[in-house]
Formats: structure tokens, C-alpha cells, sequence
């Protein structure tokens, strides 16, 4: 007898122009990631069923979503919550909403306790500068987040930084290359991390589940 298949969908609405990644077991078996600013609903819904179509995967296969709940774009939040509800009731399966930094402290996995700086995208040269306190990466204790900053303001920041986990989206870091050079110093280490943040989202239930 031929075992169903169990699909992970995965959505990340918040950050640049969303994405979203199609998961089995624990391997990632396609993704979308948007390239323009400001996602229509309508628009990201169809990107969902296209990727799905070109892996001839049935949405009756999605067994579980999982879902940024921010930090982000007010208005991207609301459509990723809003999509993976309306799909969780449509197909009788589980929503997981996931904190976005919660997951990607867990992605990098840093070990131990202690403070971390989250640069994140949010809109055209604006960025978000977000201090998360840990402890072993399972409890966040603390949140203190910038307002929008341009480049030279992210530098700024940055450079008053010290013995801190400095945790830059990737591209970011490749966009701006002075960026590494300004913040390593003082004792901080800098990690970069992908820019698929879909599957990102889906390791952090990933990780948990194996865990247990």
C-alpha cells in the first residue's frame, strides 16, 4: 500500500516580498521567493498553488503550514496569517504561527545564553535592527527594536555594538560590504543567514519535533 504523502507548506509574508517553501520529511523540495515590495494576497495565494502545481503536488498532501507571526511588515503579517488560515480551514490541516526570530536564532544556532542584534530588510534601503536576549535559543526574554533605519543609521548602530551575536540577512550583507567590516569589531561575531525565510520558518517545527 502506498503511504500518503505528508506535506509541509511553509509561508513567510513579513520580510521583502514573502516566500514560501514546500517541504517533505525534512528536506525542501521547492520554494518561491518574491522579488517585488508590497504582496497582493490574490497574487501570493496563486504563487502557492504554482509551486506546487510544478512539483505535481496536490494540496490534499499538505499536512501541516507553518507560519511567520513577525516581526515584519504589519501588512505582510496579516496577509501571511490571513493566507495560512484560510488554507488550514480549506484543507483540515494544522497552522503553526512561528515567531521569525525565534527561528532564525534557532537556524544559525547559537549556542548558550546571551544577547543577539537581528538585522532584517522591511522595505527599499530600510531595515529593522531587532536585540533578542536567549536563553539555549528556546526561551526569547527580550525584545528592543529600531525604528526603520537607512544604511549609514544600520552602520551606525551597529558600530556601538559589542560582545554581541550580530545576525545579518543575507543579503544585506552582500549588498553592502562595508557592513561586515564595521560591526565585527569589539569582540562581535558576525552570521549571516539565508535568505529563504519560508524554510527557515518550517526548520524551527522541524528542529522542535526532533527534540521531543
Amino acid at each position: 500500500m502506498k503511504l500518503e504523502r505528508k506535506i509541509i507548506l511553509s509561508i513567510e509574508t513579513a520580510i521583502e516580498g514573502g516566500s514560501v517553501s514546500i517541504i517533505e520529511g525534512e528536506n525542501e523540495i521547492d520554494f518561491w521567493k518574491g522579488i517585488k515590495e508590497g504582496l497582493v494576497a490574490e497574487d501570493f495565494l496563486g504563487e502557492i498553488s504554482k509551486v506546487l502545481d510544478k512539483n505535481k503536488i496536490a494540496k490534499k498532501y499538505i499536512k501541516l503550514i507553518t507560519v511567520s507571526n513577525g516581526p515584519g511588515s504589519f501588512t505582510g503579517i496579516k496577509i501571511g496569517l490571513a493566507t495560512a488560515r484560510g488554507l488550514g480551514t480549506a484543507l483540515n490541516c494544522r497552522v503553526i504561527e512561528v515567531p521569525l526570530l525565534e527561528a532564525i536564532l534557532k537556524f544559525v544556532n547559537i549556542n548558550g545564553n546571551g544577547k543577539a542584534f537581528v538585522v532584517l530588510p522591511v522595505g527599499k534601503n530600510l531595515f529593522f535592527l531587532e536585540k533578542v536576549e536567549f536563553v539555549n535559543l528556546d526561551v526569547l526574554k527580550g525584545f528592543e527594536k529600531t525604528s526603520a533605519l537607512t544604511i549609514d543609521k544600520l552602520i551606525e548602530e551597529l558600530e556601538l555594538l559589542s560582545n554581541s551575536h550580530i545576525i545579518v540577512h543575507r543579503k544585506i550583507f552582500e549588498s553592502y560590504n562595508n557592513l561586515s567590516i564595521k560591526s565585527i569589531g569589539k569582540g562581535n561575531q558576525l552570521i549571516v543567514f539565508e535568505e529563504n525565510m519560508a524554510f527557515i520558518i518550517a526548520k524551527n517545527y522541524i528542529i522542535q519535533k526532533r527534540v521531543r
